[in-house]
């Protein structure tokens, strides 16, 4: 029995001892483990283990047998039990060098010819029976059906053979003191295959709480995965947000400065009307007044545009998942595209790209989320105006960036199609452009989440379509195709800038 001896800093050590069931438990584990290692798959491992098992229980038999023949005048039986046990170590010792269907092979043959042999050679030994079991452990040991097949006819037929040849061969020799080996031989048949059965039902079970153990950590690592992508898209709708802050504060500060304007102006002119009205000039006081109702109807326009910039931004950076409803696509392609313009123009003031729109007026409402769709023209418009920026870093002032946009209308689907003079994109970048994290942009200037998202919003969430087309070097096209609803089919109306 082993000992293991604790100590702490505060304690006298202390001495456990295993008990022999706990000291037989660890050595059967140390056994059955030869040959195991990480890179196994879990029908791999048992297959290992079970084999290791049955391996141990063939030497205990065969070790039991030198022993209790050691002294017996049976001297054949005791050097066929020293052959038997000396042969018996091959296996363990081929799964040690990862030679499993080695082992496998050598474990089932072994047998066969061992129980082939002893039977016609010893007069009542009984042990063909073992040949039945070695006709069922090709099922432990192989998951193909050719070797399972061949293994289990070649051992029925062997059984039959030797109960044959038992009738018309005469036994090598005969010990009347060992006449009661043939029970034995039964006994031990029911018992190794009750014990192969159990082998396997115990490396089942440890099987299934490795899987249950495997799959609470599959739980765990998803649900992190999930949390991190839930980021990671937050994270992506916060960018896209960025993005469009710049154009939306340019686009706030023109009607601003017309207010602004406008109010230092109607100062001026109420202060030129209470001149006239003390100077009593009712003439003047008409024009003044005239003037200054155009100046309060400016202001108020352009005070109704900056609510509909902001309602616009407010709409786009919503998180949550809106319902669909009846939307204008080209009045919201429209938006979005001078805001992303004018937001990379806040950056680069230098930058300058020829902006052309074909919008077909029938095409009215579809139904789609407006600010899902908003992302997604946002992302397609993000990535043509640095496409052709890039270009234009590269090639000389004879090349004008030009993205053009167009909509129409085909039965009962609406496309939109954003294209590009830009340098194009590759074959072999077209195949992955849709796959989550993947970019051609430096690190830091991109997440690679933006088409994949867009693809998702879509496909998944407006059963669409979303597709690439391009030419290396000359341009490249996202086109986008969106189902028309009856719903939507009967509110048509002509697009305006803001209404979507």
């Amino acid at each position: 029995m082993d000992s293991i001896v604790t100590k702490t800093p505060d304690q006298p050590p202390q001495v456990i001892t295993k008990t022999p069931f706990q000291w037989l438990s660890h050595h059967w584990e140390r056994w059955i483990n030869i040959g195991v290692h990480n890179d196994l798959s879990l029908w791999e491992r048992k297959r290992v283990r079970v084999l290791n098992g049955i391996t141990a229980i063939g030497l205990s038999v065969y070790f039991s047998y030198m022993l209790a023949f050691l002294v017996s005048p049976d001297r054949p039986t005791f050097w066929f039990a020293v052959l038997a046990f000396m042969i018996s170590f091959e296996p363990a010792l081929l799964n040690y060098y990862r030679r499993y269907t080695a082992a496998s092979y050598y474990m089932i043959l072994q047998n066969t010819f061992l129980y082939t042999l002893i039977p016609i050679a010893k007069q009542n030994d009984g042990s063909e029976y073992l040949l039945i079991t070695a006709s069922i452990m090709p099922m432990l040991f192989f998951r193909n059906i050719k070797p399972i097949a061949f293994l289990f006819i070649l051992n029925v037929v062997a059984f039959f053979l030797v109960r044959y040849a038992q009738t018309v061969i005469s036994p090598l020799w005969h010990t009347p003191e060992s006449a009661n080996v043939h029970d034995v031989n039964l006994f031990l048949f029911i018992l190794t295959l009750f014990l192969v059965v159990y082998i396997f039902r115990i490396e089942n079970m440890q099987q299934e709480n490795r899987l249950i153990r495997r799959n609470e950590q599959i739980r765990q690592s998803l649900a992190e995965l999930k949390a991190a992508q839930m980021q990671l898209v937050q994270k992506e709708k916060m960018a896209s947000l960025g993005e469009l802050m710049a154009g939306i504060a340019h686009e706030i500060q023109n009607p601003l400065n017309f207010v602004n304007n406008f109010s230092e102006v109607s100062g001026e002119l109420i202060k030129e009307l209470q001149e006239e009205l003390e100077a009593n000039h009712p003439d003047d006081v008409k024009i003044l007044a005239g003037f200054l109702k155009d100046n309060l109807q400016k202001i108020a326009h352009h005070g109704r545009r900056a609510e509909s910039i902001i309602k616009g931004m407010l709409d786009h950076s919503r998180t949550e998942v809106g319902e669909k409803r009846p939307t204008n696509l080209n009045a919201l392609a429209e938006e979005y595209l001078r805001l992303t313009y004018q937001g990379l123009r806040a950056k680069d003031n230098t930058f300058n790209a020829k902006l052309t729109t074909s919008f077909d007026p029938s095409i009215g409402r579809i139904d789609g989320i407006p600010q899902e769709l908003g992302r997604v023209l946002l992302n397609l418009f993000n990535n043509a105006f640095y496409a052709v920026a890039q270009k234009q870093q590269l090639t000389d002032e004879t090349y004008q960036p030009e993205v053009t946009v167009t909509t129409q209308r085909a039965n009962n689907w609406v496309t939109l199609q954003v294209r590009d003079n830009g340098s194009g994109i590759s074959p072999a970048v077209i195949e992955k452009i849709f796959q989550p994290f993947f970019t051609t942009k430096p690190t830091g200037q991109g997440t690679g989440l933006g088409l994949s998202l867009s693809y998702d919003i879509i496909t998944k969430g407006h059963g669409g379509e979303l597709m690439v087309n391009s030419t290396e070097g000359e341009y490249a096209e996202f086109i986008i195709r969106l189902p028309v609803s009856l719903a939507a089919e009967t509110q048509r109306l002509t697009p305006t800038v803001n209404e979507y």
